[in-house]
């Protein structure tokens, strides 16, 4: 009885020092982009399939997040998108809460989305994002 009453104890010891990591690690804030490494796959303008969107294109990406690596807090009010994760794990912050995140998994970036992006793995994170861009 006594080594369950141990056992309990240490689940409930290591799920509150698992959310404060969770909670502080979301009141760190990166205070610049490192350890990324963004390979353009396409870009084109999107004028020629749809004529209202004149000054826009449509950009598709391949991006590796080193381990330790980190994307600052950014808004994507005028660059919509679409994220896949292809290899490793990320965390992706919103709100001040972060969610894992792992091969197969997609999160959308609409004009609301306010977030920052790290990985806190030993290993490389890959994940494809494809965003409409305003031509440069």
């Amino acid at each position: 009885m006594v080594k369950s009453k141990k056992f309990i104890v240490s689940i409930i010891v290591g799920s509150f020092l698992m959310a404060y990591q969770s909670y502080s690690s979301a009141e760190t804030k990166p205070q610049k982009t490192q350890g990324l490494d963004a390979s353009s796959l396409q870009q084109f303008p999107l004028a020629a399939q749809i004529p209202s969107m004149d000054g826009y294109e449509l950009r598709g990406r391949r991006i590796v997040v080193a381990p330790g690596g980190t994307v600052t807090e950014h808004s994507h009010a005028d660059r919509p998108g679409i994220v896949y994760i292809l290899e490793g794990s990320l965390t992706e912050y919103r709100n001040g809460v972060g969610r894992i995140v792992k091969p197969g998994d997609t999160w959308a970036e609409e004009a609301n989305t306010v977030h920052w992006i790290e990985n806190a793995t030993d290993k490389p994170a890959v994940f494809w994002a494809v965003d409409i861009v305003k031509k440069q």
